[in-house]
């Protein structure tokens, strides 16, 4: 009997000394808790705690390994916390930079990357409209978020038009570099690229612009064909007077050249011919367009007239969008009014008889 009631009074003193170390240890957690909570809010209010008796765990974001080791400083000097561990992750840091980059090549020109805000998106989506419909655009994500960047939407632009008149090339706008790489087939094409962005100077400030442009040799051409060539467009310029698009007689015999050039010696070795013609800042936007297009139907009919099979000859008209100097000056507009002829063959794309407006 007397075990019994020993047994009894051991049973009830261990219940006893259960409950009040468990209502002791939630009294601790619950006090830990609380000012572990109120240290680590005053440091950042997103941080979260468990608490274990008087072992804490940090859950949640921050910025940098040493906000890792300072929220866990903090954590530790609170009163009564036996040992701190964390689940804490570093959180990547968002890249704000503008990154916009293109690659073109065969008519296909891809882009993608980061810009500052819609203006720029909505230019990027509207470039086709300044592109021949032979063009296969494509996009991959384009977001916006990036810091500013003055004049992105025409630094943007100015870019389109200089890669597009590559062969193939890569092009890439940072808030600090405008780089342009790749490859032309002729001396002459380059010079177009270079004139462009010179008149473009004002527009691509700050940036520092990189041209990293390769000229490819003709070897797939014989020699007499390349002769040919060179005659066809050693000064074949065609200008014209403010809102004029008919062919001036002085220009018939140049066309004739490259007429010439089609359908004789380089017949097989040049496949085709591409008339890109070009406005000045004169008049409204969508008149120079419809401008340029009515230059292009005319020096494309000339040629289909005098022999040039249709099938061979691709007219697109530019507008304004490609000047090759000032449209401040009388001069400068004098040589955007321009057309230009480009030959192509199946290894050789864009090369070029350049003809000015």
């Amino acid at each position: 009997m007397r075990l019994l009631s020993l047994a009894i009074l051991g049973f009830l003193l261990a219940a006893v000394y259960w409950v009040g170390a468990t209502v002791y240890s939630e009294r601790i957690e619950q006090d830990i808790t609380e000012r572990s909570s109120a240290a680590l809010s005053e440091y950042n209010e997103d941080i979260k705690l468990a608490v274990d008796g008087r072992d804490v765990t940090l859950q949640g974001t921050v910025a940098s390994q040493s906000e890792r080791e300072h929220v866990r400083k903090v954590a530790n000097a609170v009163w009564g916390v036996r040992k701190t561990d964390d689940a804490l992750s570093i959180q990547e840091p968002i890249d704000t930079r503008f990154n916009f980059e293109a690659d073109y090549e065969n008519q296909r020109l891809h882009m993608a990357g980061t810009v500052d805000d819609e203006d720029t998106v909505t230019r990027i989506n509207n470039i086709h409209k300044a592109l021949p419909p032979s063009t296969l655009i494509s996009t991959g994500e384009i977001g916006t978020g990036a810091a500013p960047l003055v004049r992105s939407p025409e630094k943007v632009e100015t870019g389109i038009a200089a890669l597009t008149q590559l062969n193939r090339g890569d092009l890439q706008i940072t808030d600090e570099v405008f780089a342009l790489n790749g490859v032309v087939s002729d001396r002459e094409r380059l010079d177009a690229i270079e004139q462009l962005i010179d008149t473009r100077a004002a527009v691509l400030e700050p940036l520092d612009v990189r041209l990293n442009i390769d000229i490819d040799p003709y070897l797939a051409l014989t020699t007499e064909c390349r002769e040919a060539m060179k005659a066809a467009t050693l000064g074949n310029v065609l200008n014209y007077k403010v809102d004029y698009y008919n062919i001036e007689q002085q220009y018939n015999e140049q066309l004739d050249q490259v007429v010439a050039v089609m359908n004789g010696v380089c017949a097989g070795q040049i496949t085709h011919v591409l008339v890109e013609s070009h406005a000045d800042v004169t008049g409204g936007e969508g008149y120079n367009q419809g401008l340029s297009e009515r230059r292009a139907s005319t020096v494309e009919d000339y040629l289909i007239a005098q022999g040039v099979p249709s099938q061979q000859v691709t007219a697109f008209g530019y507008g304004e969008f490609r000047p090759i100097a000032t449209n401040e000056t009388v001069a400068g507009r004098a040589k955007n009014r321009r057309t230009e002829i480009h030959f192509s063959t199946d290894n050789i794309n864009n090369l070029s008889a350049s003809t000015e407006e």
